[in-house]
């Protein structure tokens, strides 16, 4: 069974930590480590995002579901650059690298074919 909660809340507990990597180094990629502006190096997989989360709570259908886990799989991997910031450090960094591993996997198993 898809746990629909910690997939469906996953995108806002991502956006609210990369709030506390602002502190980044300025020779670190990705760009949005030296400001909050993180969401321009984001905004493709934030509409595509946005959109497949749409779709899905409109009709919750096989195909849109399908769209939303890959959506958030693009998200996700995306979000992967931001571990290497010089603000993310000791126990953040691990726990940043275990959150983003964890959902990758809770991704890659779900099963839209259960809608």
């Amino acid at each position: 069974m898809i746990n629909f909660n910690k997939i469906f809340y996953f995108p806002i507990l991502i956006l609210l930590s990369i709030v506390f990597l602002a502190g980044c180094g300025e020779d670190e990629e990705p760009s949005g480590c030296n400001s909050l502006n993180w969401t321009a190096d984001l905004n493709d997989e934030l509409t595509a995002l946005s959109t497949a989360i749409s779709n899905f709570g409109q009709e919750p259908n096989e195909a849109n579901c399908n769209s939303y886990r890959q959506a958030l799989l693009a998200y996700v991997n995306a979000l992967r650059p931001y571990g290497n910031c010089q603000g993310l450090t000791g126990q953040n960094r691990v726990e940043w690298q275990k959150l983003i591993d964890e959902y990758e996997e809770d991704l890659n198993e779900m099963d839209c074919s259960d809608l």
